[in-house]
């Protein structure tokens, strides 16, 4: 290549040289010198051609017509920069959103765990009846004994997740995620640290169980990478805690939302990436026969040649066993009933994500179908403006193959420009996925691009190239260039075969926009249900701060009575500070601490419902409606007094006035004092749950949600709280700080994403159909330019021409509205446990998109019906 300047001077001189010689033949047989000249051109042949073969031969001339070709189409692209732009756009937008989509799936659901061998990993579960059957952490006395009696497993391992104040220098505590696990764990997941060591027996027993293992990313926050940390401590509460080892930087342990032990919690703000790894010292001893369910997680290893399904077999006849072991006062029908349930590990770890996930998927197919479309319709428009072009190419000799590579060469340049930006948009995509993404996406830390994503966006990009580039060329190469050369440009594209393949194409576009409009109009109407339904207490101007109180140093209930009493004696004292309570367990956060009720006087009247232990005030701050009777009071902190909810003093009195009613819980007995409106503090998307709310000395939590309504905007309390707190000790770990409107939103994130995503897409799809109309009916008004101009001459009036070109338009728009309702019916049906307050089958949904898409189809066709309507008559028939 480098050579050929040189080369073409050489042929060009030894063809220079041919015809000398050969003129001269022809002046020595007595041809004068301008016929000798003739002659030697005649006898040589065609010049260009015999430059051309060689060139042929010199192995470059196919090169040469790709960059020839390639430098046309660029001109041809600058020349049209309306129709470059918008297929530019497209193609961006569409790969774009398909490739940060098919990230986050290919990343969460394909992808195999990060760990060795993972397929054979699996977690242990029980269904309890009294649960209806969800699946929930096993009691650790089963689960031992499914360790010990199980041949399918080459080892089990017990895990708890959490969140615990971590102490380094003088610092208030900072708040890290925790795994807590038998000294198995890494044995088990096959995982060798990068620095130090694992854990092995020993460090199960007590007193040799003061040793941690950091994550990489904990390593990193906590030391900076210092290659010396091995040996160092951290301290947790007052336990001071050596480091032993630091775990490679592609090891990922799955945070408590991800892989939490009861099913029926709600996912929780605060669930931080693990970055400490404990070891865990188990007493079975202390553990009960029948309780304790979904405080801890079992993971196992399958041995070679066993399945899930033999594994959970095995589980269920060691479980009949359990039952007939159970001591006779801990037994009861229900234990009868319990099942063991086997999970591979990745399933239960991506859970109900993988539907939410799938979901988005869909959604930016179909955008991706209406990308496709639209480029389509606009390519087949410019191929048939190109027809005249095509004919003169054909009739002057031009191959077909390069009437074909012609017109992909403009494809490949804007599948390259719309690819490269779209893997630009992607990347800008995910940043905004990882930052807004729901609290339940699993591996989030995991999601990036890839190889296997970078190949999923090369096909796309080539993929999109050929479908637009050669579909239109075929057409090029049954045009007749005699017939085309004699028919006007217009006359030529305007036949009834053009006009029926477009008016398809906008159908199918209606079809996509419409489908995912009215999937995206149930999310939204099932969010703003969830958003604004009565959710029995107000959250507004509230401030709630969590404690954890460790217990090393708060292990006396008296210390910890204190401690509340102290710090709500800080809170009330805050200047605007209205009323101060707190709560054993975090609003909106999930069922926490079920139990059983029964009435002293009626043992047959048993409930299962939720126990909170609140202080005096609590009711006050959160403004629960008082349906009978009173709060807590203060008076209350020596009895044995309790307050209901409303549901569940129905539930358990029926028609009877509960007040100075009893009931027994957890073996003891409560008087009612009072009966609170029922509320959804447990969760937004389920029914309020049944409550019983006790004075806090009754049990002082280690764990307190502290809370505060204030006459000034919430947003100014957070750092008078958290000093109330500190002002009492300095060294308890303050987990979370934040107003409860803000809680409210955590607690919906993933809805809230899966809409906003539904919605942008949605967004993107009106536009593009909108795109696609336009393109069509502007096209389709230059290819009957004549004809408006006939029946404008002809009396026509331009309401007429109006009618004529959105009427073009109407047909395709309802038939894809209509298939679209119909395809979104069937993911209704789908998704419908996705809804809450809504039907598949909605008919305020269906018209509002409906006339939503109606009026923006309206818009899309008003400006080139405009332009048909003021087309000139007697200019329109001299062009013809």
């Amino acid at each position: 290549m480098w050579r050929r300047k040189k080369r073409e001077r050489d042929l060009e001189r030894e063809l220079r040289s041919d015809l000398e010689l050969e003129a001269s033949e022809q002046q020595e047989r007595g041809l004068s010198p301008e016929e000798a000249r003739y002659a030697a051109q005649r006898a040589l042949g065609n010049s260009m051609l015999i430059k051309e073969e060689v060139r042929k031969m010199w192995g470059w001339n196919r090169w040469e017509i790709v960059i020839q070709d390639l430098r046309y189409a660029l001109r041809m692209l600058r020349k049209s920069p309306g129709f470059a732009a918008t297929a530019i756009l497209t193609l961006a937008l569409g790969i774009g959103a398909s490739t940060a989509v098919f990230t986050a799936v290919d990343s969460v659901v394909l992808k195999p765990l990060g760990y060795r061998d993972s397929g054979s990993l699996v977690a242990l579960w029980e269904n309890l009846p009294f649960n209806s059957f969800v699946p929930v952490g096993p009691n650790l006395r089963h689960a031992d004994l499914w360790q010990k009696r199980a041949t399918a497993f080459s080892g089990v391992t017990f895990v708890r997740q959490g969140a615990s104040g971590v102490t380094l220098g003088t610092d208030h505590p900072r708040l890290v995620g925790t795994v807590t696990a038998t000294p198995n764990l890494f044995e088990i997941l096959q995982a060798t640290p990068l620095l130090g060591r694992g854990f092995v027996p020993e460090d199960g027993v007590k007193g040799h169980d003061n040793v941690v293992i950091l994550s990489y990313a904990g390593w990193q926050s906590l030391f900076q990478g210092d290659l010396s940390v091995i040996g160092k401590t951290v301290r947790f509460a007052d336990t001071p805690r050596e480091v032993i080892g630091v775990l490679p930087a592609g090891f990922h342990f799955p945070n408590a939302n991800s892989l939490h032990a009861f099913r029926s919690k709600q996912l929780t703000s605060s669930a931080p990436e693990p970055a400490i790894f404990l070891s865990a010292v188990l007493d079975l001893a202390q553990f009960s026969w029948n309780g304790d369910y979904g405080n801890w997680i079992a993971i196992a290893r399958l041995k070679p040649g066993f399945s899930v399904s033999q594994a959970e077999a095995q589980l269920t006849s060691i479980q009949a066993q359990i039952f007939q072991e159970i001591p006779a006062r801990e037994k009861n029908d229900q234990l009868a009933r319990m099942r063991a349930y086997v999970q591979p590990m990745q399933e239960a770890i991506v859970g109900d994500a993988k539907t939410g996930l799938w979901l988005l998927m869909s959604a930016v197919l179909g955008l991706m179908l209406i990308a496709c479309v639209n480029l389509a319709s606009a390519q087949l428009g410019r191929a048939l403006l190109r027809q005249r072009e095509a004919a003169v190419r054909t009739a002057l000799g031009a191959a077909k193959w390069r009437l074909v590579w012609n017109s992909l060469a403009e494809n490949l340049v804007l599948a390259a420009v719309g690819g490269a930006a779209g893997i630009a948009l992607a990347a800008a995509g995910l940043d905004l996925f990882r930052h807004y993404s729901p609290l339940d996406l699993p591996r989030l830390s995991e999601v990036h691009i890839n190889r296997t994503v970078l190949l999923f966006s090369l096909a796309l990009t080539l993929g999109s190239s050929l479908l637009f580039g050669v579909l239109p060329a075929l057409k090029l190469l049954h045009t007749d260039p005699q017939a085309s050369l004699q028919k006007s440009n217009s006359r030529s594209l305007g036949h009834r075969q053009s006009h029926r393949l477009r008016a398809w194409l906008i159908a199918a576009q209606v079809f996509g926009c419409t489908a995912l409009l009215l999937v995206t109009g149930l999310f939204l109407k099932s969010f703003l249900y969830l958003l604004h339904q009565d959710k029995g207490f107000e959250t507004g101007q509230v401030v709630v701060a969590e404690v954890n109180l460790p217990r090393t140093g708060y292990g006396a209930d008296q210390k910890r009575i204190a401690f509340d009493d102290a710090v709500l004696e800080n809170l009330r004292a805050i200047p605007g500070v209205q009323s101060a309570g707190f709560v054993s367990s975090m609003p909106l956060e999930g069922e926490a601490w079920i139990e059983g009720v029964q009435r002293v006087d009626l043992p047959s009247r048993q409930a299962a419902i939720n126990l909170r232990w609140v202080s005096p005030g609590y009711f006050e701050t959160t403004r629960q409606k008082l349906i009978a009777g009173r709060f807590l009071e203060e008076l209350d902190r020596s009895g044995s007094s309790a307050v209901l909810s409303e549901g569940l003093a129905k539930s358990v009195w029926q028609n009877e006035n509960p007040i100075g009613g009893q009931f027994i819980v957890e073996g003891r007995t409560f008087t009612v004092t009072g009966i609170v409106a029922d509320s959804r503090n447990a969760s937004l998307k389920s029914p309020p749950p049944r409550m019983v709310y006790l004075h806090f000395k009754d049990r002082p939590p280690f764990t307190t949600i502290f809370m505060a309504r204030s006459a000034a905007p919430a947003d100014t309390l957070a750092s008078g709280m958290r000093q109330a707190i500190w002002k009492y000790a300095p060294d308890i770990t303050i987990a979370r700080v934040k107003t409860l409107d803000s809680q409210l939103t955590d607690s919906l994130a993933t809805e809230r994403f899966q809409t906003s995503a539904l919605m942008s897409f949605g967004i993107a799809a009106l536009l593009l159909a909108m795109l696609g109309i336009y393109g069509v009916l502007s096209y389709s008004t230059v290819t009957r330019r004549q004809e408006i101009g006939m029946r404008m001459a002809l009396g026509a009036s331009r309401r007429g021409i109006y009618t004529l070109i959105v009427g073009e338009a109407s047909i395709p728009v309802f038939v894809g509205l209509g298939a679209g309702l119909i395809a979104s019916i069937a993911a209704g049906r789908v998704i419908q446990k996705l809804l809450y307050g809504t039907q598949a089958i909605d008919a305020s949904v269906i018209l509002v998109v409906a006339a939503l898409f109606l009026s923006a189809a309206v818009a899309a066709a008003f400006l080139p019906a405009r332009r048909a309507a003021s087309v000139d008559p007697m200019e329109a028939l001299r062009s013809e």
